[in-house]
């Protein structure tokens, strides 16, 4: 271990001998993040906010209970806009003034304009109101792309509703059953219903809920600290991590030309130090390039969530993977030119591919689905769901998991082809 780290350390004191190198790493992606930032919407206001997240409703009951059931789903979430309902002057809804129609609702949730459809029947109210069992409708595209906590929100109201429902049902039952309960015609027929609103009450302000609410930067806090940089600042991070690790490529292929790498290999040294010296430098700079950019997203007041562990886990994760996915291009390239140009064209693919550039929230859906090839999409899910939605660990599992395995894959082939000589 001592002899890779010494490696790795001369390599990266070689590399920052180059002064080129801090204009590469810090100077070139703050001032994209900050741009791209802006041109997000940073800097509209001083509150970090989430995507919009539309939901469409087919209400075929248009009653006082279904207007209740969908504001305490409005309540879990204040990101949810529920269309047609909500809809306003500058088209929230995206309808493009289009008339809202089943068939229409139908395409939005597969063109993922829309991320969730909710249908109420035409007798939610009445069965409501006798407190009889009703069933609505949930259709969602949720993927790993498109996450649950639309169905988990739903589920909230609906256990909401359900429990103000049995507790109506119980009122009536204990009036039935329990003789010296006295009531007048009048007050025997208004007592579930007396009962069960109060229950609603009563769940309304005491329940337990995921939330979802995004944290509001500080009265303090940079107006720079919108969802604009929640964005922009870990996707230039991420895209220039990969312009900071990939070029070893380059430089393998030219220690190989210059017969440096041979001369290595015939030290008392293992080639296994020898290339876990020369991964671990760039993988060294790659984290170094995460700690800057996140650094100073911090100093402008962007909130990078509550889990800093998570966090940490994605930005190892995911500099693994760019780090394995170095070794196996190192097989692949021969040229100095073949590198520079095929790893460039790599991260200029793979970044936008992945939502370094924007979120994926706002492509066609067979994009956001093929854009899980780039390992830059699972790391991108991974900090939107910290940044945006509060998450934590467990909300990043995957990501995490998927990243480590394709680093392993990628480990496993670039060792099992890699040569010391050409």
């Amino acid at each position: 271990m001592r002899t890779m780290l010494d490696i790795a350390l001369n390599d990266l004191r070689i590399i920052f001998k180059d002064r080129s190198i801090y204009l590469n790493i810090v100077v070139i992606p703050i001032v994209l993040a900050v741009v791209v930032g802006f041109a997000n919407g940073a800097g509209d206001s001083g509150v970090v906010s989430a995507p919009t997240v539309r939901i469409d409703v087919i209400d075929h009951d248009n009653s006082p209970a279904s207007a209740a059931f969908l504001n305490a789903l409005r309540a879990t979430n204040a990101n949810f806009v529920l269309c047609p309902a909500d809809q306003t002057d500058d088209d929230i809804c995206r309808l493009s003034g289009a008339d809202f129609t089943p068939e229409l609702a139908q395409t939005r949730l597969v063109d993922r304009i829309a991320l969730a459809q909710i249908t109420l029947p035409a007798d939610f109210g009445d069965h409501v109101a006798a407190g009889e069992n009703v069933s609505i409708i949930y259709r969602s595209n949720d993927s790993l792309s498109a996450p649950s906590y639309i169905l988990q929100a739903v589920q909230t109201t609906v256990t909401r509703a359900s429990g103000a429902i049995r507790a109506g049902r119980t009122a009536e039952q204990i009036a039935d059953e329990f003789a010296p309960m006295a009531f007048l015609s009048e007050d025997e027929a208004a007592f579930p219903a007396d009962v069960r609103a109060r229950a609603e009450t009563l769940w309304a302000t005491d329940v337990i809920a995921i939330d979802y609410q995004l944290i509001s930067a500080s009265a303090t806090s940079s107006a720079s600290a919108g969802d604009g940089f929640g964005q922009s600042f870990p996707g230039m991070a991420t895209m220039y991590v990969m312009f900071a690790v990939l070029p070893a490529v380059n430089a393998i292929i030219q220690e190989r030309k210059n017969w440096t790498l041979q001369r290595l290999a015939t030290l008392p040294i293992s080639r296994t130090q020898i290339m876990g010296g020369k991964l671990l430098a760039r993988f060294i700079i790659g984290m170094i390039q995460y700690a800057i950019m996140f650094g100073f997203g911090l100093l402008l007041g962007v909130n990078f969530g509550n889990d800093p562990l998570a966090l940490l886990l994605v930005m190892i994760s995911y500099t693994l993977c760019i780090t394995a996915l170095t070794l196996a291009l190192t097989t692949i390239l021969k040229t100095e030119s073949q590198a520079a140009g095929i790893t460039l064209l790599v991260t200029l693919t793979l970044a936008p591919l992945g939502g370094a550039w924007w979120p994926l929230e706002i492509v066609p859906s067979w994009m956001a689905t093929a854009g899980h090839i780039s390992p830059v999409a699972w790391a991108m899910d991974a900090y939107r769901s910290l940044i945006f939605y509060n998450g934590g660990l467990g909300d990043v599992i995957v990501p995490i998991a998927v990243l480590l395995v394709a680093a392993g894959v990628l480990f496993t082939y670039g060792a099992a082809r890699f040569k010391f000589t050409n």
